[in-house]
């Protein structure tokens, strides 16, 4: 156990250390004892390599890319204790079989009016400020999950969040991302809402700095139930997994942020456009840019069919005024009306 706990330290991201551990644990099932034991069996790489193999295999149920990430953490684990593969036959099974294949979920970004069911589906205010949050951002679950709330910044306009270099993935390095007004919202709702309360784990909120106290698994979860309940649970046919899902929101993100290319990769976090980014050099540019946009990410202020009507009368009677040709409105009450709902 030593062993493995010392490997698992060197790491800094919280996230990567964890996903790590359930690499190795479930390698620890497969061989029926744990990493120490079995690395001082006097283990050669050929039996090593066997096992892992039949390891791989046994992750057949999951994702390809999870499949294959499992393979690589406990092949890399190995490695750092001088059981190496040797690259000829690592390379020809990486060739031949980790390729997969199998078909991907057919997985989507979800339409506002179905995230507005979703987020309205949400039982407590955690849930509804997490995933506002996550919609709002673009960002990972497990960097918001790892954020301390002396990370939040409400009283800027808009509201933030300081990502931490530890919190991403791969440590690519800090940057801060931007909270909707809905999603300030309900995030200062539920830090009001909290106050005095514990999470499903016991631990109480006002004895923890983490903004949301809870594993992806409980954040899932959260998301699960919420779909259940909006009527939005559909499935990939192929792989029966859900097509909407909390990587989901990044997509939405992406594709209804309106932002330039470049900024919209940096608030994301993506390495090769973040340190060359005003984000970085002009926050606060960003933040402007971000404001002028947030419209476009807010799924709880959706307009009625009444007010889209208005909205096309109101683009007739700016091309009535333009042209001068007020045949078209049949009495002064109208323009009235119509004015004020251009004002």
């Amino acid at each position: 156990m030593v062993m493995k706990e010392e490997w698992l330290s060197q790491f800094e991201n919280e996230n990567t250390r964890r996903q790590y551990e359930i690499s190795l644990e479930q390698f620890e099932r497969h061989v029926g004892q744990d990493l120490e034991n079995y690395y001082k069996s006097d283990l050669k790489w050929e039996e090593f390599w066997k096992d892992l193999k039949k390891f791989w295999k046994s992750l057949s149920d999951k994702a390809p890319k999870t499949q294959n990430n499992r393979l690589r953490v406990v092949k890399l684990f190995f490695n750092d204790h001088g059981v190496e593969i040797p690259d000829s036959e690592w390379s020809k099974f990486r060739r031949r079989r980790m390729k997969s294949s199998r078909p991907q979920t057919q997985d989507r970004a979800g339409r506002k009016d179905e995230w507005q069911k979703i987020i309205l589906n949400m039982s407590s205010p955690q849930g509804r400020a997490l995933y506002l949050t996550l919609l709002s951002t673009g960002a990972r679950i497990g960097e918001i999950l790892q954020t301390r709330t002396d990370d939040l910044d409400l009283d800027s306009d808009p509201a933030r969040i300081h990502l931490r270099a530890e919190y991403t993935k791969g440590g690519v390095g800090d940057r801060i991302v931007f909270l909707t007004y809905e999603a300030e919202t309900a995030v200062r709702d539920y830090l009001k809402w909290r106050k005095g309360k514990t999470n499903a784990a016991g631990v109480s909120y006002d004895d923890t700095d983490e903004l949301f106290p809870f594993t992806q698994q409980t954040a899932r979860q959260i998301l699960y139930n919420a779909l259940e309940r909006a009527g939005l649970d559909d499935r990939d046919r192929t792989t029966d997994r859900r097509k909407i899902h909390t990587h989901s929101t990044r997509k939405f993100f992406r594709s209804n942020c309106g932002l330039d290319e470049a900024l919209t990769h940096a608030i994301m976090g993506h390495r090769e456009y973040l340190d060359r980014s005003y984000l970085r050099v002009n926050p606060e540019r960003a933040a402007a840019k971000f404001k002028n946009n947030m419209q476009n990410l807010e799924v709880l202020r959706t307009k009625t069919t009444e007010e889209k009507e208005e909205s096309v009368e109101s683009q007739i009677l700016k091309k009535i005024l333009k042209d001068k040709d007020f045949s078209k409105i049949e009495n002064f009450e109208k323009i009235t009306e119509l004015l004020k709902d251009i004002e």
